[in-house]
């Protein structure tokens, strides 16, 4: 079972949800996130609870639900969501592709061929970058395309996975498939924002050819939830934390194979889109969104 404590009440980062997160250099690093208006600061630590800004505002431009990733001995962000255009009263999104060896200096590899598109998942997998799914603030248009690249630059559709356009779902790689877990449709047109939520899992070995693992996972449908690949005493398996159906959620889940998972112990409030590391053998989630913004840290060891 996993034991869980807070490790800082409220970090030195403003509250924050749906920022970009990785692990790098030893360090855990945050990107940007939602205010509630986007930003573009950068912040960094090696133990969970000191934190260094390592830039007030990155060349990126403020932005939430970016996909970020570490390939290459770099940091990479990518796509995202613009500052709400206050004539159309929409959330323009990103294309663009930006890399970083130290957070602090962030190069423009490209404009990707993808279209703009915040929400998408992310991993790297078979040494290249991954884009799946995402979808467009300005008109809500939701994407299945699966894209790779090797160096950022230079783009590959791999094709339309049969999951079907979606976004704000879980993806990580754990065994020899990429993993897509749940997510759903956004459009604010629609009451709670939602057209649908999932609690499906599928995977792939290569990108382009997708199994359909379970249609149902038995945790409730969500979105904006965390995928975490976490191997606490010794015991390697997928989790997913917290998200959205209807109301902010804090339950735990975690599965071996995909098909069967169980509910895991939780101690933190209801939230979504935190961020969610595994880190020196720990769990660590870091703010997100529940009945306020949060800039709490937490951590979960055990297994």
């Amino acid at each position: 079972m996993i034991q869980w404590e807070q490790a800082v009440a409220e970090a030195p980062w403003c509250r924050r949800d749906s920022m970009g997160e990785v692990v790098h250099d030893g360090k855990m690093w945050i990107f940007g996130g939602y205010t509630p208006t986007r930003i573009n600061d950068v912040w960094c630590s090696s133990d969970g609870v000191k934190w260094e800004q390592v830039t007030p505002q990155a060349p990126w431009g403020g932005r939430n639900l970016p996909c970020a990733l570490v390939h290459g001995g770099r940091m990479w962000l990518m796509g995202g969501f613009a500052p709400k255009d206050k004539a159309t009263n929409r959330f323009p999104a990103y294309n663009d592709v930006w890399s970083s060896a130290n957070g602090a200096d962030w190069t423009l590899v490209a404009q990707a061929p993808w279209s703009p598109r915040g929400a998408a998942g992310a991993v790297v997998f078979d040494n290249k970058m991954w884009v799946l799914g995402g979808f467009d603030g300005r008109d809500f248009s939701h994407s299945d395309e699966v894209w790779s690249s090797v160096d950022g630059a230079a783009w590959k559709l791999e094709g339309h996975a049969p999951w079907g356009p979606r976004a704000m779902m879980a993806c990580l790689v754990f065994g020899k498939w990429m993993w897509v877990l749940g997510g759903g449709i956004y459009d604010d047109r629609h009451p709670l924002n939602t057209v649908a939520d999932y609690s499906d899992v599928w995977r792939s070995e290569d990108g382009v050819n997708w199994e359909q693992v379970t249609a149902d996972a038995g945790w409730a449908p969500r979105r904006f939830h965390c995928g975490v690949v976490y191997a606490g005493g010794g015991s390697h398996r997928m989790w997913i934390l917290g998200g959205y159906h209807q109301a902010n959620r804090n339950d735990v889940w975690s599965s071996r194979d995909g098909r069967t998972w169980t509910e895991e112990q939780t101690a933190w409030p209801i939230r979504h889109e935190p961020g969610c590391l595994e880190f020196k053998e720990e769990l660590w989630l870091l703010g997100g969104f529940g009945d306020t913004l949060y800039n709490d840290v937490w951590r979960g060891s055990g297994s």
